[in-house]
């Protein structure tokens, strides 16, 4: 027997060996009435990442994106329109350095800003939403009228209210908006209807139903179904919000104790990599969370 021979046979022989390996069935029984090594309940939990709008745009209720101009780009979630400038003398809130200045003189184009929210603004026909903003005027002692909108992407109108500020110190305004039909990509519109200069900081657009009715709080779906899976361990903030802080933990008031117009933006960061417009407005606190748990 040559050589070639022999290694022809030994080849047919491993193969017809692999053949028959695979031939084989295995079987692999489970009994559902017999139970094995019991579990604790405190094994069961959630598992909590500050991403893909699990905050902001997520359990967090706020539903403007940037709401006070501290993103890297200042403008991210904005599409301002006319004359509009990001400034920072003198402004509000020293922890929150950036607003906008808007200057309207009768151009055809307007002055103002839209809102796109996160993948745009849901509402609801008949419900109550809390819109509010810090403003000041920078031209004398006249007043400056801002139109506030909720529109969609054809510009169609579901609200409108109008808010008149006066005064060069700063100072908090509110308007409650009742959309008259549900749509799940509205954006929020905010126009100077009068000539002048104003600055906004801090414009805010909330539910008035959030979990447990908590003015600032969660999305009231979203925290009553977390709370429904009766979590033996909620695991926040999660490795991603830790690993993107610039600054220690206590340095940004975590707890959600401080008033919600102090907080600090921050940019998260995944694997050490920096992912453009993951933000957080460190608003989710841990006294928010508790209600779940």
């Amino acid at each position: 027997m040559t050589k070639s021979m022999k290694k022809a046979i030994a080849l047919c022989l491993f193969s017809m060996g692999v053949v028959g390996l695979m031939a084989q069935s295995n079987e692999f029984k489970i009994d559902v009435q017999k139970t094995g090594a019991p579990i604790q309940s405190t094994m069961y939990g959630i598992f909590f990442e500050d991403i893909n709008y699990g905050a902001d745009g997520g359990l967090y209720a706020e539903l403007v994106k940037n709401r006070s101009f501290e993103f890297e780009n200042p403008f991210g979630g904005w599409t301002p329109f006319g004359n509009v400038s990001v400034q920072t003398q003198k402004p509000c809130f020293d922890r929150n350095p950036h607003y906008v200045r808007l200057s309207y003189e009768k151009e055809l184009t307007g002055t103002g800003l839209d809102n796109e929210g996160f993948n745009g603004i849901g509402i609801r026909e008949g419900e109550k939403y809390d819109f509010s903003l810090y403003a000041r005027t920078r031209s004398g002692d006249a007043p400056v009228k801002l139109r506030i909108n909720l529109v969609d992407s054809r510009n169609d109108l579901y609200e409108q209210k109008e808010i008149e500020v006066s005064g060069k110190e700063w100072k908090k305004y509110t308007v409650v908006l009742t959309p008259g039909a549900t749509e799940a990509r509205s954006r929020l519109r905010i126009t100077m209807v009068t000539k002048g200069i104003v600055d906004l900081e801090h414009i805010s657009l909330f539910p008035q139903k959030t979990f447990n009715n908590r003015p600032n709080g969660m999305r009231a779906d979203l925290a009553q179904a977390l709370k429904e899976l009766k979590p033996g361990v909620f695991r926040f903030p999660g490795g991603g919000n830790e690993q993107g802080y610039p600054l220690p933990v206590e340095k940004h008031g975590r707890s959600g104790r401080e008033p919600s117009d102090q907080y600090q933006s921050m940019e998260l960061y995944i694997l050490a990599q920096k992912v453009s417009g993951l933000l957080s407005v460190l608003r989710l606190g841990l006294f928010r969370i508790f209600p779940i748990e």
